[in-house]
């Protein structure tokens, strides 16, 4: 019986052993995945806002000395402003590249997803206020007759130019918050025996 006992017991011991790694390494799988889905979408972010940029300056250096009054200016900030876009979209993808998913934890995944989440809701706060002020210099316009045209071509490319960002990282959080949260719930809640805590996170 005392043999039966042990046969029985290591039996058990190496079966749930087995479970238990297997559990780990799909948990390990999962966590993989929800880091490299979150920098493939920065990396799209950078390369999106980047490419726009370029079109931007491209047309806009063009056009600003093809035109006069109100439209060159507006063609001369459009060049301005995203001579700043190309720059946080390099910037972007440069530090993107130094993250690696296969070495972040739990905890940095979830930290990352949140904060990328994060960073988009202020850059849309950031945008309206873009469009207001644009809407500002417009009106500025109105009361300088002797700067009225650049402060209406500024003024409306700053406009276009946050409606833009603003209709950008809106539709970026929404992809992030969709594609990310429900991996984000799983990982939170599964345990190494497939049992644990949902903790909030926000």
């Amino acid at each position: 019986m005392h043999t039966l006992h042990r046969v029985l017991l290591t039996v058990g011991s190496v079966l749930l052993g087995n479970t238990v790694s297997a559990q780990r390494a799909e948990a390990t799988t999962d966590l993989r995945q929800f880091s490299e889905q979150r920098l493939r979408h920065q990396k799209t972010l950078g390369l999106a806002l980047g490419s726009y940029a370029l079109a931007n300056i491209a047309v806009g250096s063009i056009a600003a000395g093809q035109t006069s009054g109100q439209t060159r200016y507006f063609h001369q900030m459009n060049v301005y402003w995203n001579l700043f876009n190309l720059g946080i979209a390099g910037a972007g993808l440069l530090g993107g590249r130094k993250r690696s998913a296969g070495g972040e934890t739990l905890a940095d995944a979830v930290r990352q997803h949140e904060n990328l989440k994060q960073l988009l809701l202020v850059n849309a706060g950031l945008d309206v206020a873009y469009v207001v002020g644009g809407a500002y210099l417009r009106q500025r316009g109105d009361l300088k007759p002797d700067k009225a045209d650049q402060l209406r071509g500024y003024g409306a490319s700053v406009m276009v130019q946050g409606g833009f960002l603003l209709a950008f990282d809106l539709v970026n959080y929404f992809i992030a918050k969709n594609r990310g949260d429900r991996q984000e719930r799983l990982l939170l809640s599964a345990g190494p025996s497939g049992v644990g805590v949902v903790v909030p996170i926000r």
